[in-house]
């Protein structure tokens, strides 16, 4: 009977052993299953932040063009208004002219 009853106790403690071992296992099982679900959120998020920044690149692009028209339309007007303001100018000293209006 001392042998049935050591035996009983070593069960008894394989079962609770083995208890502990499969709640373990399961909260082990939980936090893989959430650090895959944060893996895929961060692989989201990285593929999300690279489409960012290739729009961010493009719209750089776009900007610089812009400005470098810009430079372009800026000399263009700067010329244009000069030569407006010349041809005013010119008439004006036509018509003074006409009108007999001398200085």
């Amino acid at each position: 009977m001392a042998t049935n009853d050591v035996l009983n106790e070593r069960l008894n403690a394989l079962h609770g052993d083995l208890s502990e071992v499969k709640s373990a296992l399961a909260q082990l099982s939980a936090a893989i299953t959430k650090l895959a679900l944060v893996e895929e959120r961060q692989s989201q998020t990285a593929a999300a932040l690279e489409r960012a920044f290739k729009t961010i690149d493009k719209i750089e692009q776009r900007v610089k063009t812009i400005e470098e028209a810009n430079v372009t339309h800026k000399a263009t007007s700067i010329w244009v208004d000069r030569g407006i303001s010349a041809a005013f100018a010119i008439a004006a000293m036509i018509i003074l002219r006409s009108l007999g209006i001398s200085w």
